[in-house]
């Protein structure tokens, strides 16, 4: 009750919008991302070490970063926003 209140819709009705759902796969792929960095920069270079200024690890933890604020970014919008 106290989120229709918030929102003017259920928790159902704001989570089955397409841009929220789309939302939380971002989040998701930019904390992914975030915390795979090293380990993909270690794959993609095949070596064991990395230094944490390494040019690759900053550049995969900039998109991860930059994928995650999309997703917030499109999480706050209100239910009835794109529609």
């Amino acid at each position: 009750m106290i989120n229709s209140l918030l929102l003017g819709v259920t928790f159902g009705e704001w989570i089955s919008t397409w841009y929220h759902i789309i939302a939380i796969i971002l989040i998701v792929i930019g904390i992914a991302l975030y915390i795979l960095s090293k380990r993909l920069t270690m794959v993609i270079k095949k070596t064991s070490t990395v230094e944490p200024n390494d040019k690759m690890l900053v550049t995969i933890r900039v998109i991860g970063l930059v994928i995650f604020v999309i997703g917030i970014i499109l999480f706050c919008l209100p239910p009835k926003g794109l529609e």
